[in-house]
């Protein structure tokens, strides 16, 4: 059994084959808690210190912040901290495409406004610039001369981004976010010089390159791994089918396996979980993954750990125990993001955690983490009190708008006009019990474990689990994902 900490003498056959693979293309299928994230770290680390002679960089990307500093963590214990020593490195995907973005624009085979080659690129404008609502979003094209230029497009439905102006103001001084190097690049790879420079920048800077949790891969993603494959000297690909939740932004599961096949990668499969404590959860992950009918055994939420469902509603719907990690509101997104603000109060007192959108919140109030401990928090903590004893929803309502509009946020006091009744009348009934469970998503949940999870389970769920789970199927696949967290057992609520 293979131990976060531990050294290659412990680990499994299966393991230790996807570990040493000296093949140049690997990809490695690893089920749930089958050990990915050490083999991932193990290899990294053969790689990082195979050689001296060779000074190209040893590189592990990942999708998301956490897994990758999990597995940056991971390889530091396995290895020590000069395994990820300059040009060694362990980071997000987004952050490879913005180095990839910066080469194109220092070789000159694309130019950005005013001559910028170093780009400051962030998450999100909310942080950096106001946000208006509408269907009118600013985006980057590449144009015929190879320059990085400002357009504007329609889009189907009205979202929050900022105003055409201030867009521009914003590029000519060498902002912009992760989207926007996704739409440069996305528009660069239509160009047969950018696509070979691209690739002797693998080959001549990189000679390994991991890529964790392969199959959250949009056609972009897909589209660079096509340039690093002839580059890198060595790549591997690290996923599981079953667990691919990012369709949102364009995953496309199926496509990514015939791109392993078509470039005939070595396969290596981590069958052995060493998640299961009992033979009951093993059983169940078994019959899912064979798509063999499953029936889960009916629980109450005071016997898990945690509330898994599909959608945020479900969690609130579910049972006064559940207190969900997140809340949404159709009222507006001032509102959604004050009762977001106290929803954070109510979990971190509860349960010791923090409300998911806790920082997307902040973002849309122009605020940041220490203007939530330094101004708002007393505001707040007295409306949950409020809350609490039992005042009317729509009077804690007035008195919090009132006292938010006295810090002069950068918010309209009209904005405050609508109240989220709804919304606090359900904080409120969590606020009467003293016996909660966290709710999260499925894909919340993803990459985490506990003891005993509950399952709201919805009518499509049920029928789906009678006929079989199909990892083709992007509500089954997020379903498996909420079936496998469990060590020791999972119920239906």
């Amino acid at each position: 059994m293979s131990k976060p900490g531990a050294g290659i003498e412990s680990l499994t056959p299966s393991q230790l084959l996807a570990t040493g693979s000296p093949h140049r293309l690997v990809y490695v299928e690893a089920a749930p808690g089958s050990g990915k994230t050490t083999v991932s770290a193990l290899r990294f680390g053969l790689h990082r210190f195979a050689t001296t002679a060779d000074q190209r960089a040893v590189v592990a990307v990942s999708f998301t912040r956490s897994a990758t500093e999990e597995l940056r963590n991971r390889v530091v214990r396995h290895w020590g901290p000069s395994a990820v020593s300059w040009p060694h490195r362990i980071v997000t995907l987004d952050t490879l495409l913005c180095d990839l973005l910066s080469h194109l624009l220092k070789e000159k085979i694309l130019q950005w406004p005013q001559g910028h080659t170093d780009l400051d690129v962030l998450d999100t404008w909310r942080t950096a610039l106001p946000l208006k609502y509408g269907r009118i979003k600013p985006v980057l094209k590449v144009s015929e001369h190879r320059q990085v230029v400002i357009r504007t497009i329609d889009e189907q439905k009205p979202g929050s981004h900022p105003s055409a102006p201030d867009f521009k103001n914003a590029i000519l001084e060498g902002r912009c976010t992760h989207d926007n190097v996704r739409e440069v690049l996305q528009e660069a790879l239509r160009i047969n010089e950018a696509r070979a420079a691209l690739t002797s920048y693998f080959r001549n800077t990189m000679r390994s390159l991991t890529v964790d949790e392969v199959f959250d891969a949009n056609d972009l993603d897909r589209e660079i791994l096509s340039i690093a494959t002839p580059g890198c000297r060595s790549l591997t690909l690290v996923g599981d089918p079953w667990q691919a939740l990012y369709q949102f932004r364009g995953a496309r599961p199926a496509a990514m396996k015939t791109f392993i096949h078509a470039n005939k990668f070595t396969t290596h499969t981590l069958h052995e979980s060493f998640r299961w404590g009992s033979e009951e959860q093993a059983f169940l992950t078994g019959r899912l993954r064979q798509r063999i009918t499953v029936y889960l055994t009916p629980g109450s939420p005071h016997v898990a750990d945690v509330v898994i469902a599909h959608k945020w509603q479900s969690l609130w719907d579910a049972h006064s125990h559940v207190l969900p990690l997140a809340i949404k509101t159709r009222v507006g997104k001032v509102q959604e993001a004050i009762c977001t603000l106290l929803l954070n109060e109510i979990t971190q007192r509860a349960l010791g955690l923090q409300a998911v959108f806790l920082h997307d919140a902040l973002s849309t109030l122009g605020l940041d983490i220490d203007d939530l401990a330094t101004r708002l928090r007393p505001c707040l903590r007295v409306a949950v009190s409020q809350l609490t004893d039992g005042h009317p929803p729509r009077q804690v309502w007035q008195n919090l708008s009132g006292q938010l509009a006295d810090l002069n946020l950068a918010v309209p006091p009209q904005r405050y006009a609508r109240a989220p009744l709804a919304d606090l009348a359900r904080l409120q009934t969590r606020l009467a019990d003293d016996r909660l469970v966290p709710g999260l998503t499925c894909h919340q949940s993803k990459g985490r474990e506990w003891d005993t999870v509950a399952i709201k389970l919805s009518v499509a769920d049920a029928s789906a689990l009678a006929q079989g789970l199909d990892p083709d199927d992007a509500d089954h696949r997020a379903l498996y994902v909420a079936l496998t967290r469990a060590r020791l057992r999972t119920v239906a609520l």
